[in-house]
């Protein structure tokens, strides 16, 4: 299920989508200084409602980025939030090995997009505590708050916090987004937490805002409604222009690009898995290789459940062994090697990757994971998303998953970091994600690397999520995208 090159002829501009589709793009503050173009590009999404996705270069999300990118952008908003007037700081950090010990503030990531980014956030804020939504069904694991996005690609976000005492302290919420469109949805997170327990602070992190002028006023607007301060924080902040006739704009360049996309890379309006093939050959592609990780059964894989400093620390203690391992795996250790994280699960799999590219003679490492987010690829130069993998995916074959800009020729070896905790139906579909390896190891050899999938002692089964949790939020105007 991979993408062919186009016979269309290629657009000269660089830029020719953004002027195709009609944005116009000012750009009012800039952290970094490097530009909207140094942070995101520009694709169009497998939807006919909704037009086009803008897609970070800096998260490890939809493009491969070296590790160390996605860190560093996560300890540039962690440095403005730690800026900002009047926020909490602490010059050592506490040891939060309790569930629900923390000494700084709670970060909160919005699943899948930014589960890392979240996290490397958290990483530059001392002290604090991290919990990022989930979309996985987790059995036996209530939730503590739900709510939805009735327009998004995927739609249920959980709370799951192993001891919800996290959600109690009144220390500030931090929450992390890779962008802001509306701000709808940090808008009724707000409304959420606050139902649910009162602070007086809440901060929004994000990579671009790009919210109008009438988003930004909403904002101030529940501040003054609740009594509470929130702050909004941003490597750029930029207004986006669309034009009403954008869908159209985006169904032209669809069919003009058609012949580069073939027959098996056109998904229907509601995506199902794609057919069980027949096993191919060993000789019809590269080697693959099945390894796990000397990994503490207590250490979570990730921020699902909770995460602490002392998780941190731990976490640093056992990257070198893993990575060695990982290394020990490489065909060419010193070649190009592709780091692969599964949907939310992005930060360990990024620091393994951040590890490996330390150590002496591993050549260049990249990292990104697979998505939920269906998006149109098209071999044009200007393009953000030029090729495109689809299997189902790994935690429930139900549904499909999505790879972008994995071809062969590009690396030397993939590692696919996985975990073993698979919905209850399809224990296998973790374990051994046939689909998804049977696509990667067209590309490159593969190593699997399986992490055990941390799960906390049931709960007793309270009552059904806060009903003020279970909020409808309205669709999102531009620039929409998919967790």
């Amino acid at each position: 299920m991979t993408t062919s090159t186009t016979t269309t002829p290629v657009p000269a501009d660089p830029g020719w989508l953004w002027a195709e589709l009609g944005l116009a793009v000012e750009v009012s503050a800039d952290v970094r200084g490097g530009g909207l173009d140094a942070l995101v590009g520009l694709a169009l999404r497998r939807n006919p409602r909704r037009a086009h996705l803008l897609v970070s270069r800096v998260l490890g999300k939809h493009l491969p980025v070296p590790p160390g990118a996605g860190l560093a952008a996560g300890a540039d908003l962690a440095a403005q939030v730690r800026a900002l007037p009047g926020f909490p700081t602490r010059d050592g950090a506490g040891d939060g090995a309790g569930d629900g010990a923390r000494t700084g503030p709670l970060v909160i990531g919005y699943c899948e997009t930014a589960t890392a980014l979240g996290h490397a956030v958290a990483d530059g804020l001392v002290g604090s505590h991290y919990l990022h939504t989930t979309r996985r069904d987790l059995l036996g694991v209530p939730p503590v708050l739900e709510f939805t996005e009735s327009h998004s690609h995927a739609s249920h976000h959980w709370l799951v916090p192993q001891n919800p005492a996290v959600l109690h302290g009144g220390e500030p919420i931090v929450l992390v987004d890779d962008e802001l469109s509306t701000g709808r949805t940090a808008l009724g997170t707000i409304r959420i937490l606050h139902a649910h327990v009162p602070r007086s602070r809440y901060v929004v992190a994000t990579l671009v805002d790009a919210r109008p002028a009438a988003a930004r006023t909403a904002f101030a607007d529940l501040a003054a409604e609740l009594g509470v301060r929130i702050d909004v924080v941003a490597l750029i902040a930029a207004t986006v222009t669309v034009p009403p006739e954008i869908a159209d704009r985006a169904a032209s360049i669809r069919a003009r690009f058609s012949a580069s996309v073939p027959p098996a890379e056109k998904s229907p309006p509601a995506e199902k898995p794609p057919p069980a093939e027949k096993p191919r050959p060993a000789e019809a592609g590269h080697p693959v290789r099945w390894l796990t990780a000397d990994w503490p059964a207590d250490l979570p894989e990730g921020g699902r459940y909770g995460w602490s400093p002392a998780h941190r620390r731990r976490l640093d203690d056992v990257l070198t062994p893993v990575a060695a391992a990982v290394r020990a795996a490489l065909t060419r250790p010193g070649g190009r090697t592709l780091v692969l994280g599964t949907e939310e699960l992005m930060y360990t799999p990024m620091r393994i990757a951040d590890t490996l590219a330390a150590a002496a003679g591993s050549g260049e490492v990249r990292y990104q994971s697979t998505t939920r987010s269906p998006v149109h690829p098209v071999d044009v130069e200007g393009y953000a998303i030029r090729a495109a993998l689809t299997f189902p995916a790994p935690d429930d074959p139900s549904r499909v998953s999505h790879v972008y800009n994995v071809r062969p020729g590009v690396y030397d070896d993939i590692v696919l970091i996985v975990d073993s905790g698979a919905d209850a139906a399809s224990p296998a579909a973790v374990a051994d994600p046939a689909g998804l390896v049977g696509e990667l190891r067209r590309c490159a050899p593969v190593a699997v690397l399986t992490l055990p999938a941390y799960r906390p002692a049931p709960r007793p089964a309270g009552p059904p999520p806060d009903a003020a949790a279970a909020l409808d939020l309205p669709e999102r105007t531009l620039p929409e995208r998919t967790r």
